[in-house]
């Protein structure tokens, strides 16, 4: 099982810093931070999947959901998304983010 997944990637010579893991079964969610060069926290992104708990297939799902998060996320630091605030997402379900993949949703927070 991987816990995480870390890049650097640098949009207008700012280094950003992404850090997505499983905080694991008790938690029941995956975090996905953006930080700046130097260490500030430009935006944070949490997906809970309590609700898939137990399921057989519930590591290889959260392995391919924290692939896509942060996929997802590098992408959007490379076309200056992130360049500057603090946001965080609100809270969304494992079937949530799965439904807004499922359907090719682009603008939902914490998706994209």
């Amino acid at each position: 099982m991987i816990t995480g997944f870390n890049s650097e990637v640098s949009y207008n010579d700012i280094v950003f810093h992404i850090q997505t893991e499983d905080r694991g079964v008790k938690a029941g969610r995956i975090v996905t931070i953006i930080y700046r060069s130097g260490g500030a926290i430009v935006h944070r992104k949490q997906i809970f999947y309590k609700d898939i708990l137990g399921a057989e297939c519930m590591n290889t799902a959260i392995e391919e959901i924290m692939r896509e998060i942060h996929e997802k996320t590098i992408n959007e630091v490379r076309k200056g998304l992130w360049t500057i605030g603090a946001t965080i997402v609100p809270k969304r379900s494992f079937r949530e983010v799965i439904t807004g993949i499922l359907i090719g949703e682009t603008s939902a927070p914490g998706v994209d």
